[in-house]
């Protein structure tokens, strides 16, 4: 079993705006029907994506309001990228990737304004520790089989450092309190050089989005139809 991993907002408790960090876990079910579909987006809005990744100026001022250039180079494409995308991308990502599903999607809703001063000293903690409560519940639920999993994540925002406490501590953790026995990989990866990484980029941007704006209540109910969105864990749980 495999989950691609990343992230969408910050985990900080003292931003008026930023009350969620959100975390997108896609499991893939079928990785050589999920490539091609990732392929075929990205071939078939090709032309849209280019523009959406412009810088954005202000029509009056002329000021820079949102920086381009990060899904592509000199025009060639490295990676989808959902702060890039508009309302209308996002809904043709969901539409897309739910008309053949070959994956389950899991979110991760951390409440920041919730989260003590103590524990936010330490972000890789709180990702850590909500990640481990995450499993835990998925696995006793019976959402995932209890089995080998590895996780592969997006590297740019882990510290060097703390790298390799996440695979020990699921192992760890998840063994001593009889969740299960399988044992857990993490691996770390630039996001351009993983496809389905990329995937869970925009989950996760799309999510997080919700919460700000309210905007995806359609896109949501599809995914739950489909059979694609399993579950929102909620930390601290209300």
């Amino acid at each position: 079993m495999t989950f691609y991993i990343d992230e969408s907002g910050s985990i900080n408790n003292h931003l008026s705006h930023n009350k969620y960090f959100v975390i997108a876990l896609v499991r893939v079910l079928n990785k050589k029907s999920l490539k091609r579909s990732y392929k075929r987006f990205v071939s078939s809005n090709y032309d849209r994506l280019l523009e959406l990744d412009k810088d954005k100026y202000h029509p009056k001022t002329g000021k820079l309001i949102k920086e381009g250039g990060k899904m592509f180079s000199n025009e060639t494409f490295k990676e989808l990228k959902g702060s890039q995308f508009d309302k209308e991308m996002k809904k043709s990502f969901v539409d897309f990737f739910s008309r053949k599903p070959s994956f389950e999607l899991y979110i991760i809703k951390i409440k920041n304004s919730e989260l003590t001063d103590q524990f936010c000293q330490n972000t890789a903690r709180v990702f850590n520790y909500t990640i481990k409560l995450a499993m835990e519940y998925f696995i006793h639920r019976g959402y995932i089989p209890k089995e080998d999993c590895s996780l592969q994540l997006d590297e740019r925002n882990e510290k060097t450092e703390s790298r390799f406490f996440l695979e020990n501590y699921l192992n760890t953790e998840l063994s001593m309190n009889g969740t299960t026995d399988k044992k857990f990989d993490v691996t770390y990866y630039d996001s351009s050089d993983n496809n389905l990484i990329q995937i869970a980029d925009v989950f996760a941007n799309l999510y997080y989005s919700h919460l700000q704006t309210g905007g995806y209540k359609n896109e949501l109910k599809k995914l739950e139809e489909a059979g694609i969105l399993k579950f929102v864990f909620t930390f601290p749980k209300q």
